[in-house]
């Protein structure tokens, strides 16, 4: 297939896109974008894409080509401002990004940009690793979408779905509860572990939902995966195209807007019919949260990524990528929205479920680092 195995698992390559960038090194002009919390404090948008281009390269990691339009997003922005790409698709998980900073501190390889899960982003931020920056945009963006610190902003937003492969299995299920009978063994798969990624975490946060618990109270989703896994329906494989594809995981569950490109490629290369629903019991949303390295090594190109990402273009490029982009409301009121991609979203409403809060994802992820692994066997 065109994209399956990367879109969702990621290669063991570096992917590199606008292979016409100007080459650059750090210099006293990239030192100086590194203080900077704003274009205007840097000397303005002019300046920063003259410095941008003479950085001349953007690092990140895990964004997949068919995450949220990634793919169309990077290629905009780097033949745009001629800036070349670097995005590693050996990983995506939230923890991996953090580790990758960790890591590389003081190195060229280092990241420029993060997308993670909101909690992740917090604790980066409270080890000192993400660099505080508003975009020209920011006042389009409620103050629940932004970090404490300036150091975070959710950028795109999704709903968890069950994707089901029409072709493998005699009747989809539409809810959790569904997924308990036993007609699912050996059928129903998540995209990784949800101790260390969120998509994963916030599944079972919507199974939690499902089973009697809230957003307050995650164990009943660990119950119900314990349950699921006894009873030999749940694989502990990492779910994505090309297992879907192989019919490894004829019952996929993940972001709504994950499921949509996949769906779309499978029946063109494959004839499989990927029904997406969104679960009647449990439903639950959630937004990424895009940051910047404070370490970055190449501070400019970071930002101007930053602003890019934030503009009326960059949320429009996401919007194509079936999410639900942060500052969807006032590109609406603004007239900037792009109509076409809004109609194609998953859920008429865009964001489709319930919310948790950073307290409350904070307090979750605990339970579930303590649980999960014994849950299941």
């Amino acid at each position: 297939m065109r994209t399956t195995t990367r879109t969702l698992l990621g290669t063991l390559t570096i992917a590199t896109l606008g292979l016409t960038a100007c080459g650059g090194g750090e210099g006293a002009a990239s030192e100086g974008w590194r203080e900077a919390t704003s274009a205007e404090d840097g000397g303005g948008m002019e300046q920063l894409i003259e410095d941008a281009q003479a950085e001349g390269t953007f690092n990140a990691m895990g964004l997949y080509e068919d995450w949220a339009n990634y793919g169309g997003l990077l290629q905009a922005f780097s033949e745009k401002y001629d800036i070349e790409i670097v995005n590693d698709t050996s990983t995506g998980s939230s923890q991996d990004l953090i580790n990758a900073v960790v890591n590389r501190q003081g190195q060229d390889d280092s990241l420029d940009y993060l997308d993670t899960g909101t909690s992740f982003a917090e604790e980066a931020d409270a080890d000192g690793l993400l660099a505080e920056y508003s975009p020209a945009s920011v006042d389009d963006i409620a103050d629940e979408h932004i970090g404490e610190n300036g150091t975070w902003i959710n950028h795109l937003g999704g709903t968890v779905a069950i994707g089901c492969d029409t072709s493998r299995v005699q009747e989809c299920p539409t809810s959790f509860e569904d997924l308990l009978d036993e007609q699912y063994e050996g059928q129903v798969a998540i995209p990784g572990d949800p101790t260390t990624g969120e998509s994963g975490f916030m599944i079972v946060q919507a199974a939690a939902l499902a089973n009697g618990g809230s957003l307050d109270d995650i164990e009943p989703g660990v119950e119900f995966f314990s349950e699921l896994s006894s009873g030999g329906n749940f694989i502990p494989v990492e779910a994505g195209a090309g297992t879907i594809e192989t019919g490894e995981t004829p019952i996929v569950l993940n972001w709504d807007y994950l499921l949509q490109p996949i769906a779309e490629d499978l029946q063109a290369d494959s004839g499989i019919e990927l029904e997406i629903t969104l679960p009647e019991d449990g439903r639950i949303s959630s937004f990424y949260a895009a940051s910047i390295n404070d370490d970055a090594p190449h501070p400019a190109v970071a930002r101007l990524f930053y602003e890019f990402l934030f503009s009326d273009e960059g949320q429009n490029l996401l919007l194509e990528g079936a999410v639900t982009p942060v500052r969807l409301d006032a590109m609406i009121e603004a007239g900037t929205i792009d109509q076409e991609a809004l109609d194609a979203l998953p859920s008429d409403e865009g964001i489709a479920g319930e919310i948790p809060t950073l307290a409350q994802r904070e307090a979750n992820q605990k339970v579930l680092e303590e649980q999960w692994s014994g849950a299941i066997q």
